[in-house]
């Protein structure tokens, strides 16, 4: 019940601030609220899932940049399939080291950039790619799920909170007890 609660609370609050955050997107807290939940609640999976999100985000943006570029001398298309391609057997291929064994999070870094670069116009093209600002599939959507997997946590202090037992405050005695000196 009190993870429940916790949750409803700060979904309702995650939602009404995302709101008044242009450029970051709600969607990508949640996605980092899930992949932190997934990856085992705790604090290697705060920094697991936080690093294989992240490192999802900088392999999609590495593909985007090289379809966007034109790197590849292929259509698009097929550019895009081959570097995706390319990018996803690396991702699995490196999680043989421990920071980047959290694959499902890798994924979700990866596909939640993905999202993003199809979802808002513009973010697909080398300026944008390059730039220092939300635009900026990097900035954006990395700042957004780590964002998330920090909610995972207060979400978690926050159930915890609630779940203690109340603590009664001692009355003062007037007199000592039995056991207490004078």
């Amino acid at each position: 019940m009190a993870g429940a609660v916790a949750a409803a609370l700060l979904a309702a609050a995650t939602v009404w601030v995302f709101s008044l955050l242009p450029g970051l997107w709600v969607w990508g807290a949640f996605i980092g609220w899930s992949s932190y939940d997934q990856s085992g609640a705790n604090r290697r999976g705060f920094m697991t899932s936080c690093v294989c999100m992240v490192f999802g985000v900088v392999m999609a943006w590495l593909v985007a940049l090289s379809v966007a570029g034109d790197i590849l001398p292929l259509p698009s298309a097929a550019a895009s399939a081959l570097a995706a391609g390319i990018a996803s057997f690396i991702i699995v291929y490196v999680s043989v080291y421990a920071p980047f064994a959290n694959v499902p999070a890798t994924f979700y870094g990866f596909a939640s950039a993905f999202a993003f670069l199809l979802l808002k116009p513009g973010t697909f093209a080398v300026a944008a790619l390059s730039s220092m600002d939300l635009g900026n599939v990097l900035i954006c959507v990395a700042t957004s799920l780590l964002i998330g997997s920090i909610l995972g946590v207060i979400q978690q202090q926050l159930a915890m909170r609630l779940t203690e037992p109340p603590r009664r405050s001692e009355r003062p005695r007037l007199t000592p007890s039995r056991n207490e000196e004078l």
